[in-house]
């Protein structure tokens, strides 16, 4: 029997298989993908907003002011 045999005879079981170990490795690595990229885009967003503050004329106190007076970060 070959591998191939192997495979379309327990179709059913390699596929459960497949995905109760792949799935929660994929599950992880996408949520860890997606959170990175969240990370990225507020310290752009962040990076931003201080650029646009500073070319306005803030003080670096009124700046941290406006920063901390936001939602947390994490």
């Amino acid at each position: 029997m070959t591998i191939e045999d192997a495979v379309a005879k327990d179709l059913v079981a390699v596929l459960f298989v497949t995905f109760m170990f792949g799935g929660g490795v994929l599950w992880l690595i996408v949520a860890t993908v997606a959170e990175q990229w969240r990370k990225a885009r507020v310290a752009e967003r962040q990076a931003e907003l201080k650029r646009t503050m500073v070319a306005a004329g803030y003080r670096p106190e009124e700046i941290v002011r406006v920063l901390n007076a936001g939602p947390t970060s994490d």
